[in-house]
């Protein structure tokens, strides 16, 4: 049935805040009143309507405490009104009263209570008896909706409770990992904290983090139990320092100041101490409040870079000066070789030149050993087995050490190759040989070691990689920490005037530098030194190049040859084309890269350039042999130099004459470029 096509007669009477709903459904106005006047005394809100459809109409928009539904009504009847109240979830729980006149046989009676109704009444009704009944119900459903309201507060009460709780617990859980995250932290730093009264005796930390107990070697309750341990344990000669800093405090009201403390197991760390001054509460004290902060490897570091700027700037100074007293020795060093030829067999001058050229010679191995610590000495690197150099020069270390020095030579099987200069290394051996010999007084045991290494990390000096490591162990008196800090500046020596130069360890140092390698020194105080060369692996023909000198003869000579001489030293250039007329080659001289290339476009008949590396004008020797090389693709080029800075890897395995050179050595390098020279 179509409940819309139905007209509606609903007539609701003025709502009562708070009162229940009762609704009376009856087709007839004059029941409709009767009811309505029986539950006035009620004082609830009675809604009347006038059909079944009406009445189904008005509960889907509002709810009722009770219905009174006449069973007889035209269109639908109370019995079919009821079965549709009761489908509906919304409205299937109000209690229902049927109202009657006419059914009043247990047929219509149980077919009203089989529907839901909770009672079947007869017109005329009873009105104290109906209002009985309905008061009941009315009381009912207010005590439910009380109840239902109370428990839907409770819910939401117990809801919001919950909510509370969680998030307390959340807050909770977020401040303790916060706590905890900020103690890992502070027991991860290297730092404590300490407080203290103004013009009182200052105390140690109140917080020691585990990082610092664990340096230092104290436990950190150590340092509550013992307030004094902090102070007894500054270096004395900060000590007074740190009291002055705590005095000043008061007007300054902050200090920062480093000093050193001494760990539990004597070694020495470094403290940046900052503290402020912070008032007291109501009046009392003023406090002071600190943190110290372990800078013991910051400053360590800026020591070392410190250290690597000095040795750089050392090293360039260095490098420079031997580079034009390389020239000078040139010079010097050719003028007496002529000399010496000249005056062979006189006596006294003959004897007094070749003194004078054994001083000039000397001087030139100076020099050589300060451009090796520069790392500015012309290599000639090959791939070399350093256990065949191990054990060729035990011989003559054996000699130069004495008998009070036992030897130990131990070289791996299967040693790798390293490219490098034999004859620098064999210098470097000889050099840490000695210092070695000096360190053991009374004698001692002199061992060298020659061993493959892996680094799979790299650590503070030695790389990741493959390396073959040649080490120099004595046992002799050692060095203390502030000798062994400088032990490779150039000219720093412990030893007596006239008895070292100080440029042995820097000379190998500055080797291993200029060769890709490093160097590390162990030192102890009375148990002796080791020092460790580390020389990356190189990839090579295993076959060891053995040189064939060649016997120097006098009867050496250039005829026919021309050899353009490029040499920006005027004297240098003079002395060396000398010695090469000497020895009948035909020399043209140029003083510059662009004026020789001038020369090797005009002359056709040159056999050899000899030109040195280091000149000014923009053209180095390199470029310059590299140019003429283009020109001329078989032209046989020999360089000259005092100063290396930088090498090429193609430019290492260049035939280079270290300056200062003498007449023999400028002559086998001719041989060996030229061997088809005229003999006379």
């Amino acid at each position: 049935m179509n409940l819309d096509a139905v007209p509606t007669a609903v007539r609701e009477p003025r709502v009562r805040e708070g009162a229940a709903t009762i609704l009376v459904v009856d087709d007839e106005a004059k029941n409709r009143f009767a009811l309505v006047q029986v539950l006035a005394d009620l004082e609830e809100n009675v809604v009347e309507v006038a059909s079944g459809e009406d009445a189904l109409r008005f509960l889907l928009r509002e709810e009722c405490a009770v219905i009174l539904l006449d069973a007889n009504m035209p269109g639908l009847d109370g019995y079919t009104t009821a079965e549709l109240i009761r489908r509906r979830d919304r409205s299937r729980h109000i209690p229902i009263i049927f109202v009657s006149a006419i059914d009043k046989d247990d047929k219509h009676v149980r077919h009203a209570y089989a529907l839901g109704a909770v009672d079947y009444v007869f017109k005329p009704v009873d009105p104290m008896i109906l209002r009985s009944k309905v008061s009941v119900l009315v009381d009912l459903f207010k005590k439910s909706a009380e109840a239902q309201r109370a428990a839907q507060l409770e819910r939401i009460l117990l809801e919001e409770n919950f909510r509370i709780r969680q998030e307390k617990l959340e807050a909770e859980r977020q401040l303790r990992q916060s706590e905890e995250q900020q103690a890992l932290i502070l027991r991860s730093l290297p730092i404590a904290v300490y407080s203290s009264e103004l013009n009182s005796n200052l105390r140690g930390p109140r917080f020691i983090g585990d990082g610092i107990a664990e340096l230092v070697g104290f436990p950190r309750v150590q340092f509550i139990e013992e307030p004094d341990l902090w102070m007894s344990r500054i270096h004395p000669d900060d000590i007074a320092r740190v009291m002055a800093e705590a005095a000043a405090l008061e007007t300054k009201e902050a200090t920062s100041i480093e000093y050193r403390w001494r760990c539990a197991d004597g070694a020495e760390r470094v403290f940046l101490d900052q503290a402020v001054l912070v008032p007291g509460h109501a009046g009392g004290n003023r406090n002071v409040f600190g943190v110290c902060l372990d800078v013991t490897e910051r400053r360590s570091a800026e020591q070392q870079l410190f250290q690597s700027q000095k040795m750089e700037a050392v090293g360039q100074l260095t490098g420079g000066i031997a580079h034009d007293f390389n020239n000078m020795l040139t010079v010097v060093i050719g003028n007496l070789d002529a000399l010496t030829r000249s005056l062979k067999g006189t006596g006294r001058n003959f004897d007094r030149v070749q003194m004078a050229l054994i001083g000039s010679l000397s001087c030139a191995e100076l020099t050589q050993r300060m451009l090796a610590f520069a790392r500015r000495q012309p290599l000639q690197p090959r791939p070399l087995d350093l256990g065949n150099v191990c054990r060729n020069i035990t011989k003559l270390l054996g000699r130069t050490l004495g008998e009070r020095i036992h030897m130990d030579v131990a070289v791996a099987a299967e040693l790798w190759l390293v490219l490098a200069d034999p004859a620098q290394v064999e210098s470097s051996l000889i050099n840490l040989a000695v210092n070695a010999r000096d360190a053991m007084v009374e004698g001692g045991l002199l061992r060298i070691e020659a061993t493959n290494a892996h680094f799979a990390h790299q650590d503070d000096e030695i790389p990741a990689g493959d390396f073959v490591v040649l080490s120099v162990t004595d046992n002799g008196t050692g060095m203390a920490r502030d000798v062994l800090a400088r032990a490779v500046e150039p000219f720093f020596t412990t030893k007596k005037m006239g008895h070292g130069t100080g440029l042995g360890l820097s000379m190998v140092y500055g080797f291993m530098r200029q060769s890709g390698g490093h160097m590390r020194i162990d030192s102890t105080p009375g148990r002796g030194t080791s020092v460790r060369l580390y020389l990356p692996r190189v990839i090579a023909d295993a076959r060891i190049e053995v040189a064939v000198v060649d016997e120097e003869s006098d009867e050496y000579s250039g005829l026919e040859r021309t050899v353009l001489l490029v040499e920006d030293d005027a004297g240098v250039r003079a002395v060396t084309a000398s010695l090469l007329r000497e020895r009948q080659f035909s020399v043209i001289e140029a003083d510059s890269g662009a004026r020789a290339l001038e020369i090797i476009d005009r002359e056709p008949a040159i056999d050899l350039l000899f030109t040195d590396v280091v000149m000014p004008g923009g053209m180095d020797g390199f470029q310059l042999g590299k140019l003429a090389r283009e020109r001329r693709a078989n032209l046989p080029v020999l360089y000259a130099t005092g100063y290396a800075a930088s090498f090429s890897a193609s430019e290492q395995h260049a035939d280079v004459l270290a300056k200062p050179y003498r007449e023999k050595d400028l002559l086998a390098k001719l041989r060996a470029l030229l061997p088809q020279a005229a003999q006379a």
